[in-house]
């Protein structure tokens, strides 16, 4: 919008003014300033802190999710721990979107063998969501084959998007949050093609 926008545009670049990104917040200022020709500030608003209770993450310690696959070679199933005490904001949200059953029907929109398989998109597409965006938690536990992380577009920008390893991935490790590690049906998550549907995701009660 810097290079190619006009004045006509300045409304729909007002509310950047606000950008929880103080980079994107301080451009957007001085894009407005050129613009209008009067000084206008930034205005960076931080994410909001996600509402967890101790009480919350004791009661995630030893549970797991369960994912229930409609394969196109068959179906199956695989069960992932929960690491609420390594990224309780991201397992408290996981839990609250498989309790409401955002996942069901979704698919696994991206396969890369060697790689991940990513999925939880609405849109089937690398950008659509659930919103608002989460705040990385990133630790010492490495993006190891069977752990799954949280897609995002750049720092603090993750939401509904997981993925899985599917093989040792360090050079993901300190930039994408670890939540979960697969315990039960690997071999389904191998088998898992692009476009497989997610049935349902539940919560099993901890072991």
């Amino acid at each position: 919008m810097k290079e190619l926008g006009a004045p006509a545009l300045a409304p729909s670049l007002e509310p950047y003014l606000a950008d929880y990104d103080p980079a994107v917040a301080r451009l957007a200022a001085e894009v407005l300033s050129t613009w209008s020709g009067r000084p206008r500030l930034a205005a960076p608003r931080p994410l909001p802190k996600p509402a967890l209770s101790l009480a919350e993450i004791e009661r995630l310690r030893g549970a797991r999710l369960r994912f229930t696959m409609a394969l196109a070679a068959g179906g199956g199933w695989f069960e992932v721990e929960l690491y609420p005490d390594d990224a309780p904001a991201t397992v408290a949200r996981e839990v609250r979107l498989a309790r409401s059953g955002y996942y069901n029907g979704l698919t696994f929109h991206r396969v890369v063998p060697n790689f991940v398989i990513q999925g939880g998109s609405p849109g089937a597409n690398e950008y659509a969501g659930d919103g608002p965006y989460l705040r990385d938690e990133l630790g010492p536990r490495s993006h190891e084959r069977r752990t799954l992380g949280i897609s995002t577009r750049g720092r603090d920008t993750g939401d509904a998007q997981l993925f899985v390893n599917l093989v040792d991935n360090p050079r993901l490790d300190f930039n994408y949050t670890v939540w979960a590690a697969v315990v039960a049906g690997m071999a389904v998550v191998d088998r898992i093609l692009e476009g497989d549907v997610i049935q349902r995701v539940e919560l099993l009660a901890r072991r």
